[in-house]
């Protein structure tokens, strides 16, 4: 009868946790969903973007979601959209600078690259950048940032 109740008590606590976990998991992602959505519904109204293809958060200076596209002429742009604009998002058209692969190959000619995180295109004050973060070889994490248009180096923020 004991053995019974140890069952039912460590069942009990192991779906209790499980289920705590989801619900914590599924509350994090929100807020991220919800700047993107507003952030593709704000360029599909705006007339910058007809159709979208992906959205991605970038927290630099500003905090911005980042919308991949085409235009009404089905050129490819990446429209910026920060939290403190409502319209007139900057823009630029992917064809007039690097890609993601480009920077992330400008980055691993100088630093040894492990782990790749992610590959986000952001805008900063010297105009739009890719922030490339990965772990290095000791574990550490790294981020780069590399210039969108001529794939110069603009800032290291390195062995974190």
């Amino acid at each position: 009868m004991v053995l019974n109740w140890v069952k039912f008590i460590v069942v009990f606590l192991v779906s209790l946790t499980s289920v705590i976990t989801i619900i914590v998991l599924y509350s994090a992602d929100k807020p991220v969903s919800n700047a993107k959505e507003k952030a593709i519904e704000a360029v599909i109204q705006s007339g910058q973007l007809v159709s979208v293809n992906t959205a991605q958060p970038y927290n630099g200076k500003v905090s911005s979601v980042t919308v991949f596209g085409l235009d009404e002429k089905g050129v490819a742009k990446a429209v910026f959209v920060d939290e403190n604009q409502k319209s007139d998002f900057k823009e630029v058209k992917l064809k007039n600078g690097i890609k993601a692969d480009e920077a992330v190959t400008i980055v691993k000619q100088e630093i040894a690259v492990h782990d790749l995180l992610h590959v986000t295109l952001g805008m900063e004050e010297d105009g739009p950048v890719w922030e490339v973060a990965f772990n290095n070889e000791k574990g550490k994490l790294n981020y780069v940032y590399v210039l969108f248009e001529g794939g110069q180096w603009w800032k290291r923020i390195l062995n974190l």
